[in-house]
């Protein structure tokens, strides 16, 4: 069973995410005793941003490329690859600002890719080319998302869950570490969230 793992906070020691993801792994780990573990770091090997001329790679035939675009196009091609390959996906991000820290929003933009992870019908119908994968989110804020006033504001997950699927991924699993920073759950948030990834059934 092989595993793509994509942990994003750049707090290497204290990471709430972090935490959370690793008790996730020693589970997986127990449950698939042969499992494969390819780890992405991206606060330590952030992903560029899309560019002009990878953009323009991508929407160029691979026979017409020139060798610039060739080269341009070389990571997203790993990226898209390395996600093709594996079997599970776990995401373990903060939540910064609503949303995604940049670096994850980086590597959504290299794999979802025209005729490698999405394509079209001859109806002009879009459709996902990624089938059969288990994602497991987990995301951490400090604030509380998951449940009263701030809930309509979680821009997070509602993107992770909608950028999947239209790759053709719908089989996702959020583990939430929710309000690290908020006096009524700080105390509790990490334990909470370390107890739902043990009743999981994996």
């Amino acid at each position: 069973m092989k595993l793509l793992h994509l942990t994003v906070s750049p707090n290497l020691e204290g990471s709430s995410s972090r935490k959370v993801a690793a008790r996730l792994l020693a589970r997986l780990a127990d449950s698939y005793p042969r499992l494969e573990e390819t780890l992405l770091d991206l606060s330590q090997q952030p992903l560029p941003h899309l560019d002009e001329l990878t953009t323009s790679a991508f929407l160029t035939p691979v026979a017409q490329r020139t060798p610039a675009q060739q080269q341009a196009v070389q990571l997203s091609d790993l990226m898209v690859d390395m996600l093709l390959d594996c079997e599970l996906l776990l995401l373990s991000s903060p939540m910064w600002n609503l949303g995604l820290p940049s670096v994850l929003k980086a590597w959504f933009d290299h794999i979802t890719r025209a005729g490698r992870t999405f394509g079209f019908t001859d109806q002009g119908t879009k459709v996902g080319l990624v089938p059969n994968k288990k994602v497991y989110l987990v995301v951490s804020s400090g604030g509380v998302f998951s449940s009263g006033p701030w809930a309509q504001d979680d821009c997070f997950t509602p993107y992770v869950r909608k950028a999947l699927a239209y790759i053709g991924i719908t089989d996702l699993t959020v583990i939430r570490v929710d309000g690290t920073h908020d006096p009524l759950t700080r105390d509790t948030a990490l334990q909470n969230a370390l107890q739902a990834v043990d009743s999981l059934h994996l």
